[in-house]
């Protein structure tokens, strides 16, 4: 099966440079597969990292005007020349074997997106301590699972499977794949969403509204360098992002996804209001473990 990788890039120089560097450290074949890098109108200089890894990686470059992460995804997708897409953010550095496991993931599937498996690093000052963020990489040490994403992985079960109707809540673009005609075929992202948010959501909405299967898989891993959104909170960033998502879908699911989000309602109370009276619960939640999503901003 053959795959494109895809980056949204927008600054974040430096954490590109290590992103691009878990890349080298893929299983032959896949450490030269085609990643097309797509600059979203970035004032550092992305071109600059891109030529110090291409006579070690298979890069395509596209710069765009400021248009968003949405847009910039869709500029990948449309100049993909393969039957998969897998999305990497640009400050998510894979681990060992991230591909193999993606494309591993999709060969008894004709139809379907797989989750991958975000861990994340916490380093003061990572420019300033690459050895430190590199040590920790390679050694998978002091690494830990976002609360958010500890919490959807339990919509699925031990191999990676789902049947909850709110699968799309897992649609982390920074770690995901599907073919490349599905994408296509759903209209790729919405380009109305110009800031951080929920343009990944409302895409796994529609996807999941067309009856894609959703899959996890554990093993293609990437380890997201934390870092701290300057302006505005992430509360007001949910709130805005999701107006424009409930402004598209004004469906029940959708209202209810807000309260979510904001630690209102537990993944429990959101799986049963947004699928049916009759809903399992979530798979692997214990009978005592709600799961409210920790808003820290």
């Amino acid at each position: 099966m053959t795959l494109n990788v895809i980056i949204p890039v927008y600054n974040q120089a430096f954490a590109l440079a290590q992103t691009l560097w878990g890349f080298t450290q893929q299983n032959p074949p896949y450490n030269y597969s085609r990643i097309i890098i797509v600059d979203d109108g970035s004032e550092e200089p992305i071109d600059a990292v891109i030529a110090a890894y291409s006579n070690e990686l298979n890069l395509e470059y596209i710069r765009l005007p400021r248009s968003g992460r949405a847009a910039a995804r869709n500029a990948g997708v449309r100049a993909a020349d393969s039957e998969l897409i897998v999305f990497c953010d640009a400050d998510r550095i894979p681990r060992p074997g991230f591909l193999a496991a993606h494309a591993r993931s999709h060969s008894n599937a004709d139809e379907q997106v797989t989750v991958g498996h975000v861990k994340e690093m916490y380093v003061s000052s990572p420019q300033a301590n690459r050895n430190v963020v590199i040590e920790r990489y390679m050694n998978d040490r002091m690494l830990r699972t976002p609360q958010y994403c500890k919490l959807v992985y339990k919509l699925f079960d031990v191999q990676g499977a789902t049947s909850s109707p709110i699968a799309w809540v897992a649609t982390l673009s920074g770690n995901l794949s599907m073919p490349t005609e599905t994408i296509r075929a759903i209209g790729g992202f919405d380009g109305r969403f110009k800031e951080w948010g929920f343009e990944h959501m409302e895409f796994g909405y529609r996807v999941h509204k067309k009856g894609v299967p959703f899959r996890y898989e554990a093993d293609a891993a990437n380890v997201h360098i934390a870092h701290s959104r300057g302006g505005q909170s992430y509360s007001s960033l949910i709130m805005n992002s999701h107006a424009v998502f409930h402004a598209k879908h004004a469906d029940r699911a959708v209202e209810r996804y807000l309260d979510f989000m904001l630690g209102k309602i537990s993944l429990r109370q959101f799986e049963r209001e947004a699928g049916s009276e009759t809903a399992s619960p979530p798979i692997m939640l214990q009978p005592d473990e709600d799961g409210y999503v920790r808003v820290t901003s």
